[in-house]
């Protein structure tokens, strides 16, 4: 009998802080995009590979953020109401006071700091996101356009090579 793997495997968020995700990876690969436009074939196919892999990486953290996002935000609301009840009960009378008391409160604070956190996390997961689609979608430009210049220059990296002479030049 085999495993299964569920999403809520996968998507696990409990005791999950949206502010400890490790981002060294997405860090370091987004400054290997080349300064100048010397890029060449094999650098090329590179990048794309892995800047599709990171697209895909950010995508699935995105899931898991926005799950996050919306299970804090319908917590904060929890809590505000619970705390609106609590004012009215504490003889708070006018809808102000109440939501001044309910705003304020150490466990609502927590709250909206928790669906702040899920929030600022996925805004950034969503700008990598596109920032790594973008970057692949250069790269594969950027092959197309190599591979049409050797195919209509004549040129070929592997020109002059005899496949059956292990490397040697045929001049």
């Amino acid at each position: 009998m085999t495993n299964t793997l569920t999403i809520r495997d996968i998507l696990s968020i409990d005791n999950f802080d949206p502010l400890s995700i490790d981002v060294s990876e997405f860090e370091e690969l987004s400054k290997s995009m080349p300064r100048d436009a010397n890029i060449d074939t094999h650098m090329a196919e590179t990048l794309a590979a892995q800047y599709l892999r990171a697209a895909d990486r950010c995508a699935e953290i995105l899931s898991t953020l926005i799950w996050f996002e919306n299970k804090a935000k319908s917590n904060k609301n929890t809590v505000r109401n619970r705390l609106y009840l609590m004012a009215k009960d504490e003889g708070y009378k006018t809808i102000e006071e109440r939501k001044a008391f309910a705003e304020s409160h150490d466990s609502f604070v927590e709250a909206e700091n928790a669906f702040s956190a899920g929030f600022a996390a996925r805004k950034n997961f969503e700008m990598r996101h596109d920032f790594f689609l973008k970057a692949h979608q250069y790269m594969k430009e950027k092959l197309r356009g190599e591979i049409k210049h050797q195919g209509s220059s004549g040129f070929s990296e592997t020109a002059g090579y005899d496949n059956n002479s292990n490397g040697e030049k045929n001049w």
